[in-house]
């Protein structure tokens, strides 16, 4: 493994904010809007409905913390056996129900230029759910990364300053989308989200702004978005970039490296890009043969926040043809091979957003480049098209006060006026998120939260399932309906309102990413695409039940969830 020094002494670059003029409130006020403050029954200031101690950024600092450092230690090795604490989870399941949420099992055509979903072969069903030793050492990485991740940023560490709080956050997206010139409205009024105005708001909050002339089209789970990602890769004439959380060793990794090898030798012009940490653990071998054939590999890291994760999935190929997503290049993604087949999506896009996405690519892997013959050109925009979709492309590169997803996220959710659909493995929301549903339910308008249960989530998120049935009180408590995957994991990260607008990508509503992961997402308005992602969700949610009245009334999680929520996800709270 790569030398890392401990928490490293580095001084953190300074906060900013996705839009030059936003600014950190000392307080805000929102009532005029329909926004109330964030105060009263409304607010949750932490997973256990603590509140903190009002505080700014310098007030955080604080004096080194033996106990923090200690608790380290204690915390590492039941992180990396938390799998066992479920072992009922991810039982396997009819290979059948597991296809009939592709898109081609949802009967809607993908039209997205010259690129079709050809029909996936069936893979067959899972012959057990033991993890590979090596998957189990890549958690305990992401455990110990997290882990000195969080005393940096928590102001233990006496030559680090603590980083924002999710309260100081939250105060920031809020008051940024209560500078509205279009209130919240109630239930059965028009949407929000076709006036054109309110859409330019949603630009400014988020950072990014929309392009017309796309077309887009959902791939719903891993056979219908490998199907369209090994087309585009054999079909490729000039070039392949593609940036990946991690390369696995497996069926799917190999098979993507043997097409790879073939267009290198062909002379395209190929790059792939994996997190550095998880290269250690993943696939290490694969980008080593890629890399002795010329291939341009990156092991992405930023030495200023070395603890931190490449979480963005792309793949983007001749510059036409971008897929993000929640999925990286290995089985339990693409379901090829015989073990783990998750639950994730994927959007394939063409058009003028692409190259946006070009352009994000060229910014995470240039400045990592010494031989500029190696740099990725992004072009400058020629026009729209003549397609439907409008797609805002968003890269989160943390820390930032005002981050861009999480504010177009809560900013279309005050634009909604009949439904919001949220379908997301790991949710431990932050007060703006869980004030947000809160809103909208007082207005009427249906939400519905789709997430992991206990049984359903992934080794990896073992010690935290309690942590997000915390969360699912309070959604559940404001009048959101909150269901509970069945079965295998969930991993898509997507969210819907009023059939006209999503965003997708690898984030994650919970702390972690919003804190220490880079991330890609777009926001799309598209009705006809948004139908299929819709029409997606329906079918997961009947296939998973209902928060119970027993969850709901739970008391206390258990005492490594209660360790997780704390320090893992950066739960602390200002003033403790």
């Amino acid at each position: 493994m790569r030398a890392s020094t401990v928490c490293e002494t580095r001084t953190r670059r300074p906060h900013t904010t996705d839009s030059p003029s936003a600014a950190y409130p000392r307080a805000c006020a929102f009532g005029a809007n329909g926004m109330g403050p964030l105060t009263g029954h409304n607010r949750v200031l932490s997973l256990y409905w603590e509140p903190p101690a009002t505080c700014t950024i310098k007030d955080m600092k604080k004096p080194f913390n033996f106990r923090t450092i200690s608790l380290t230690l204690l915390l590492l090795p039941p992180l990396a056996t938390a799998q066992t604490i479920y072992p009922a989870a991810n039982p396997p399941q009819d290979i059948n129900a597991q296809l009939a949420r592709t898109a081609a099992g949802l009967g809607v055509k993908l039209d997205a230029g010259d690129i079709a979903v050809p029909k996936a072969n069936e893979p067959a069903p899972p012959k057990d759910n033991a993890m590979p030793m090596g998957q189990k050492w890549g958690y305990l990485v992401v455990a110990y990364h997290a882990i000195c991740a969080q005393l940096g940023d928590a102001g233990v560490l006496p030559w680090r300053d603590a980083a924002a709080s999710f309260d100081q956050i939250s105060e920031s997206i809020m008051a940024a989308v209560a500078k509205t010139q279009y209130p919240p409205r109630q239930a059965g009024q028009p949407s929000l989200l076709a006036e054109e105005g309110f859409l330019r708001e949603l630009e400014e909050v988020s950072g990014a702004k929309f392009t017309s002339g796309n077309t887009a089209g959902f791939l719903v789970d891993g056979p219908a978005s490998f199907a369209v990602k090994d087309r585009l890769i054999k079909e490729a004439k000039k070039s392949i970039y593609i940036a990946s959380y991690a390369f696995y060793d497996d069926t799917t990794g190999r098979e993507a490296v043997e097409m790879l090898l073939a267009k290198q030798k062909e002379g395209l012009d190929i790059k792939v890009m994996v997190d550095d940490k998880m290269a250690n653990t993943f696939g290490g071998k694969l980008l080593k043969r890629m890399k002795a054939a010329g291939i341009g590999v990156l092991r992405y890291t930023d030495p200023e926040r070395s603890h931190d994760y490449l979480h963005v999935k792309m793949m983007i190929v001749d510059g036409q043809y971008a897929v993000i997503g929640g999925m990286n290049f290995g089985d339990p993604y693409s379901h090829k091979g015989d073990g783990l087949k998750w639950r994730d999506t994927d959007i394939l896009y063409t058009g003028p957003s692409v190259q946006d996405s070009l352009a994000v690519f060229a910014r995470m892997w240039n400045p990592r480049i010494k031989d500029a013959s190696g740099l990725v050109e992004a072009p400058a925009l020629e026009g729209a098209g003549g397609a439907a979709a409008r797609i805002a492309v968003l890269h989160h590169n943390p820390p930032v006060l005002r981050p861009g997803i999480l504010s177009s996220v809560i900013k279309a959710m005050y634009g909604a006026t009949r439904r919001i659909n949220i379908e997301n493995a790991y949710i431990v929301a932050i007060p703006a998120l869980t004030k947000a549903v809160a809103d909208a339910r007082a207005r009427g308008v249906e939400v519905n939260i789709l997430t992991n249960s206990k049984e359903s989530i992934d080794s990896d998120g073992k010690a935290m399932a309690d942590v997000i049935l915390q969360s699912m009180k309070a959604f559940a408590a404001a009048g959101a309906k909150v269901y509970l995957k069945q079965g295998q994991t969930l991993h898509s990260k997507f969210m819907t309102v009023d059939g006209v607008f999503c965003n997708v990508g690898s984030y994650n509503l919970h702390p972690r990413s919003e804190r220490y992961d880079t991330e890609l997402n777009i926001n799309l308005l598209d009705q006809a695409s948004v139908a299929q992602i819709d029409a997606a969700f329906a079918k997961d949610i009947a296939e998973a039940r209902q928060f119970t009245d027993q969850e709901r009334n739970q008391k206390k999680p258990g005492w490594l969830s209660r360790i997780v929520g704390k320090y893992f996800f950066s739960q602390l709270s200002a003033g403790k």
